[in-house]
């Protein structure tokens, strides 16, 4: 190998490095809810955007490639979700995003006979983070809190 060649490995070597810092960066990340708005409601569902926070606490950047979430109440799936599109956090910042999912009126009758049956209501959202890496796509669990 030549000295060009050498050098041009280790310009895309640390070029990969630093993109999987990035992707690693958004474990340590903290999701936020932050409002949700509902729209184009019909007989059997309706549309709701939801705005969420990523606070990014890391000194480099931080990339998510997807995420996929599930609310449930009182451990009943009431609707999932993706982003759909891949988001970065500038170091040391946050950033809002917002997600789009179609609620079906039946799941949250469910949940809110559940709700009166059990006479209280607890919320949760599990979600997934994906990254893309070299070997192919990882995820994690993620916690959104609701506050």
């Amino acid at each position: 190998m030549d000295k060009k060649q050498i050098l041009m490995f280790a310009l895309i070597f640390l070029f990969f490095c630093s993109s999987i810092r990035e992707r690693l960066a958004i474990r340590e990340c903290k999701f936020s809810f932050i409002s949700a708005t509902a729209y184009d409601f019909t007989f059997s569902d309706m549309k709701v955007d939801f705005d969420l926070k990523v606070q990014n606490p890391n000194n480099v950047d931080a990339t998510l490639d997807r995420l996929e979430y599930t609310l449930y109440v009182n451990q009943t799936d009431v609707f999932s979700g993706t982003t759909g599109k891949g988001l970065k956090v500038p170091a040391g910042k946050s950033a809002n995003f917002t997600t789009t999912i179609t609620l079906e009126y039946t799941k949250v009758g469910q949940a809110i006979v559940e709700a009166l049956r059990l006479k209280t209501a607890s919320y949760s959202i599990r979600a997934r983070a994906y990254i893309k890496t070299l070997i192919g796509e990882l995820s994690y669990p993620v916690e959104i809190s609701l506050k």
